[in-house]
Formats: C-alpha cells, structure tokens, sequence
C-alpha cells in the first residue's frame, strides 16, 4: 500500500539504492551524503500524497535554512522554456531570490506559491522587511497529469507548509517523493534526485557544488546510463496510459544547483547553463514541449533587501571556473540518474502504471559492456 502522507527530508520512510550501487561510474569527487545538502546549513523538506488520485507532493530547498532572513545570490537559464520558474523576472533584475525554492506538479504552482507566503507570514511575524522580500516565491514545476489526478487539485497550500515545517539538513529521500512523486523519466518512473561535488582549486581551498533535480523528462530511446544506450536495450516496460491520457507530451526538468563558492549573479548563470551537458550525458535533449530550466544560487553572497549602505561581494575570478562547471556537469548527470534508481513501480490515480528503472537489468547491461572493453 502507498502511504496516504509522507513527510521527509531524510531517508526516514524508506531507503532506497542510489545509481552507484548498480556499478554506475561517474566522474568527480562527491561531498559526504553526495546530496545538495551537503552545503553547510542548506534544508530540504518534502510532502507526498498518494491518497486516492493524488501522486503528488512538493520538494523545499531552504539555502540558507528556515530561520534565515537573508537572501542568496542567484541565476537561472531555461534550455528549452516551455515550463515554469515563478520569481525569475526577479532573479533576473536583482541577481537574488530570498527564501526557499519549491518543486511540485504544474496544477500545484498555485498552492506552492500560497503555501509559501503563509509559512513565510507566520514565520516572520513582526518582521514586515524579511516578509516584504519574499513576495515573489520561487516555485519550479513539472507535470505530474499522466500518474496525478491533477485536475482534482490535491496539493494544498497546508501541505506545502508541512513540506517546509519538515525541512532539515542530512540525507535526501530521492525518487518517488515530494514533488517527484508523480514524475516519469525515459518513460520510467523518475522523481527527485541529488549529488554533490567537491571542485578543488590547488591544495587548500575547496567548495562545494550540490545539485537536486525534479526529473520528468525524456523518452526511452534516448537513455544513456554509464555512456551505454540503456534505453535502447530495454523496449520493453512501457508506461500504460490512462483512458484519454495526455501523457503523450514531453516532459520536463527541474535542476537546482546550490554551491558554498563565492560567486556573482552572472557567474551563477554560467554555472546554470553546463546543467544541460549532465541532462545531455542521460540522453536528454530539450524536447520541444519540455521544460528545461536551471537555477543556480550560491551561500556565500547574501543579500539584504533594503540594505542601506553599499554591499561589498567576493568572487572567484571568471577565467577559474572550470572546476565549478566541472562539478555541475558530474553532479547534475548522478541526481538524475539517482532519482531513476531509486523511484518504484507506481499505478496512475487516474488509471495507468509506470514501472521503475530494472536495476538488476541495468546492472547486467553495465557489467556485460564493462567486461567487453
């Protein structure tokens, strides 16, 4: 039985694999949960609902944490832009957003966005500055309306503050959670995934990039696990569709990347942008209807709304950022092939099934090419 309500932003409700453990290699150093988390004082909460029709939920990211009041600096790039990122016209004048970042279901937008101002309203009483810079949130969407019954509308604005209530540092429950609840991948049932990469410059100095993704993108033949054409080795396993499905459509992505390196809004973006090579190391390409966008902020620039003398900000030089590119790319193709592993089998609310990536069918392929070479 899928549990009606799950609320965790550790591994608390169920313990998955993780793409490594099928004998996947990646490139890069990864950080010590190999989750976005593993940024300094960054919360993740999460929500899920499988009660009835409902195969949905929302996915937090508080950078700084709840009980922070200031800002972060940010950037955004949309690969391929038909999706929804709400407070992006302010990302892009100010270079910053202030409070948390939330994925859901494209039908949710409006009860994250609601969620969000009333936790904010009941958090920050009194504080008429801290509420005022966070009217616009930032709510990242992709459609979940092939597995959700989402024109029932069972996200609510009180759930996404549970969502952000439960937000906590440590592990991150990936896959069939939170917002990825009712995501498909490849045509396998996809979710919420995260890595992380330590990008080293010389002996002494170290940052940390972590990346959480909201996969709902792609089509089977373009899966491409450890460089090899897994989708193309696997036809069989296809979704069954509800009666008078519109799950036809491409799908979508969500990648957010988070890093403790000191860096300027138009760096961020920059970093934003080298998200689309990790997508294009799994096989995805930006599909025509498919919303590709990427949102990049960094901890150690934080802004203040207001501010009433001139702000001082550090940077890593612009020539030095391999590293961090580096780290984006490797951390960004690990989230989302994490959240393939670890999502399971799903019936649709409305009727349908997707079925989860087959591990141990993924696991023979890796091995069997691995032994050829």
């Amino acid at each position: 039985m899928l549990a009606a309500i799950c609320l965790t932003s550790t591994a608390a409700c169920q313990t998955h694999p993780r793409a490594r453990d099928l004998g996947i290699t990646f490139d890069g150093e990864p950080g010590k949960l190999n989750a976005i988390t593993d940024l300094p004082g960054l919360e993740v909460g999460q929500v899920t609902l499988t009660d009835k029709g409902a195969r949905t939920g929302a996915t937090v990211v508080f950078p700084l944490g709840k009980e922070a009041t200031e800002g972060v600096s940010a950037g955004y790039f949309a690969f391929n832009g038909t999706g929804e990122l709400t407070g992006a016209h302010f990302i892009e004048e100010f270079g910053a957003f202030f409070g948390p970042v939330t994925l859901t279901g494209t039908l949710g937008i409006g009860e994250a966005r609601d969620g969000v101002l009333e936790w904010t309203a009941e958090h920050f009483k009194g504080n008429d500055d801290v509420k005022f810079s966070r009217v616009l949130p930032v709510v990242g969407e992709t459609y979940d309306g092939g597995l959700n019954d989402a024109w029932s509308f069972p996200l609510t604005s009180k759930d996404v503050v549970d969502a952000l209530n439960s937000a906590k540092t440590g592990p991150v429950e990936e896959g069939s959670v939170g917002g990825g609840t009712g995501m498909v991948a490849y045509h396998f049932k996809g979710g919420i995934g995260t890595s992380s990469r330590i990008a080293r410059y010389g002996e002494d100095t170290a940052f940390t990039v972590g990346v959480l993704v909201q996969a709902n993108h792609g089509n089977r033949e373009q899966l491409v696990i450890d460089g090899i054409d897994v989708g193309k080795m696997i036809t069989d396993l296809q979704p069954t569709r509800p009666p008078k499905s519109d799950t036809e459509r491409d799908g979508s992505i969500i990648i957010v990347i988070g890093t403790d390196a000191p860096l300027l809004p138009g760096q961020l973006k920059r970093l934003a942008r080298r998200a689309a090579i990790g997508m294009g190391r799994t096989g995805g390409q930006g599909d025509s209807l498919s919303g590709d966008i990427f949102l990049a902020f960094s901890t150690a620039n934080r802004v203040t709304l207001g501010a009433d003398a001139p702000a001082t900000y550090v940077s890593l030089p612009g020539e030095a950022l391999d590293p961090m590119f580096d780290a984006v790319v490797d951390a960004t193709e690990e989230a989302i092939l994490n959240a393939l592993v670890a999502a399971e089998d799903m019936p649709g609310g409305r009727g349908g099934f997707v079925y989860a990536l087959p591990e141990d069918r993924v696991r023979a392929i890796i091995q069997s090419t691995k032994k050829d070479q």
